[in-house]
């Protein structure tokens, strides 16, 4: 580490020149801004640094030295006083320099981000024998070895060559070519290159929506009720008025809510977090009311590949003839949720104004990360990694169905074809809440559902459990478990 660029030396200035380097020293290293196990530059090299005398430098060090911010190591050096560190705070340089005033910055935002409810997952989910949990998968079904060649030849001489410039906004043609040959056909939706736009994830997607056409006064966005908790926060960031959709066993309800909004926002495929799908009809119906009342419709088209009951019904936008449906897409719930990489799809206008929109935030999503995922969809390991998938998801569905009919018969399971997870509503007077805080002392990961619903009482009986992190054999004994936990509630 160059510790003199943690030097500032005023040269005349009424301290000398030792005392300001002993007290910027101490400074940085009471802010931890100096690594303990490395030993300081020797007085040679830092009086060089600083254009100072050596003597200067040295004196410096043994006053640092006396005061017990250093120690020194025979043969190695100054070092960080390991003993100083404990319990201290953070510290001024000086006290002159301490702020008279401190910035207020809660008056400086509209609203709070940190304020709004989000979801919360245990970082260590990976270490619960029994973890439910919604969103994450099971790290044996990446697909390593087919990654790990991608990726490589992605960063060969002739990729970067490929990637490495400045793309001034536009993505990778060898991936959107792949999303629009491999992707979008599998959910029936055809579209040309320029109707296609590259995301970090869906939530990028919406985000970049929320902003180009939500953020002005006037506009009702209609999201479902109970749904995506990150949607809701968006719109309540934004300067729309969000409308609460209600849902049945067939999704959205196609209703008279539905005249009064400007946007839909829905999740045919499986309903976030209801995993209920909309049926044909349902679909039609809702596309001639948005058209009806020239509202555009925002499609999730999340997990729409994942039917294990009968064939994938086809995607709204497949059935769009008007270009008023936005289609989002993501590989979080097949390849990995790491991997933070979507697509949207749109008319031509709506896809420049959100390229413009997201060039002026991140440019791109990653050229190299662009690339690799290009090949792999090129190279056909994203067919055989969805063929995998869903045999795997399609076991784990049938088991825990079965283990939550013979477990749990008092709760009721709203109707799901698919996906990778189970909505259950309990018995009225269980809080889902302390049944996830005792439920995880016991090594099970499920998630309270209070978050989704628009409502200042929002039901405390219902929660969430996936099946996409957990082998099979796992998943009837953590059901058995939880019934248990459940009853003694």
């Amino acid at each position: 580490m160059a510790v003199e660029l943690l030097i500032n030396l005023e040269h005349g200035g009424e301290r000398t020149l030792q005392k300001q380097i002993v007290d910027q020293l101490a400074y940085a290293i009471i802010n931890g801004a100096v690594p303990l196990e490395q030993p300081l530059p020797s007085s040679r090299v830092l009086s060089a640094g600083l254009g100072v005398g050596r003597n200067t430098v040295i004196l410096a060090y043994q006053s640092l030295l006396d005061d017990g911010y250093l120690i020194s190591r025979e043969r190695s050096g100054y070092f960080v006083n390991p003993e100083l560190l404990r319990g201290v705070r953070p510290q001024p340089l000086d006290p002159q320099t301490e702020p008279s005033q401190p910035v207020d910055w809660s008056v400086r935002w509209q609203s709070a981000p940190t304020d709004l409810p989000r979801l919360q997952k245990p970082s260590n989910w990976q270490q619960y024998p029994y973890p439910f949990i919604y969103g994450q998968i099971s790290s044996n079904l990446f697909p390593v070895n087919h990654w790990r060649e991608c990726s490589r030849d992605a960063v060969s001489v002739g990729a970067i060559r490929h990637w490495s410039a400045e793309r001034l906004g536009y993505d990778d043609p060898l991936l959107v070519a792949q999303v629009r040959s491999r992707l979008l056909p599998r959910r029936g939706v055809i579209a040309e290159p320029e109707n296609i736009l590259i995301t970090v994830g869906t939530q990028q997607g919406l985000a970049l929506i929320a902003q180009l056409l939500w953020n002005r006064s006037g506009i009702k966005v209609g999201v479902e009720n109970p749904g995506y908790v990150d949607l809701h926060n968006l719109v309540t960031l934004s300067a729309a008025e969000q409308v609460a959709l209600p849902i049945d066993d067939c999704g959205v309800i196609v209703g008279e809510q539905l005249k009064q909004c400007d946007y839909l926002c829905v999740t045919p495929s499986h309903q976030s977090p209801t995993t209920v799908t909309m049926p044909l009809e349902r679909r039609k119906a809702l596309l001639a009311a948005a058209a009806a009342n020239n509202a555009v419709i925002v499609e999730d088209d999340y997990e729409g590949e994942f039917n294990y009951l009968s064939r994938p019904l086809p995607a709204l936008k497949s059935m769009d003839v008007d270009g008023r449906v936005i289609y989002l897409g993501s590989l979080s719930k097949t390849l990995s949720p790491g991997i933070r990489l979507g697509y949207m799809v749109a008319s031509k206008e709506v896809i420049e104004e959100l390229r413009a929109l997201r060039r002026l935030m991140v440019r791109h999503p990653a050229a190299n990360n662009q690339h690799t995922l290009a090949l792999f969809l090129e190279r056909g390991y994203y067919d055989s990694l969805i063929g995998k998938l869903y045999s795997t998801y399609a076991e784990r569905y049938a088991v825990m169905k079965r283990a939550l009919a013979e477990y749990l018969p008092q709760l009721q399971v709203s109707p799901s074809s698919g996906g990778s997870s189970f909505w259950l509503q309990a018995p009225q007077g269980i809080d889902t809440a302390q049944l996830a805080e005792q439920a995880a002392a016991q090594g099970i990961i499920i998630e309270p559902g209070q978050l989704h619903f628009l409502s200042n009482s929002p039901p405390n009986n219902t929660f969430r459990i996936g099946f996409s992190a957990v082998p099979a054999e796992q998943i009837e004994t953590g059901i058995r478990l939880l019934s248990e936990i459940l009853a003694a509630q």
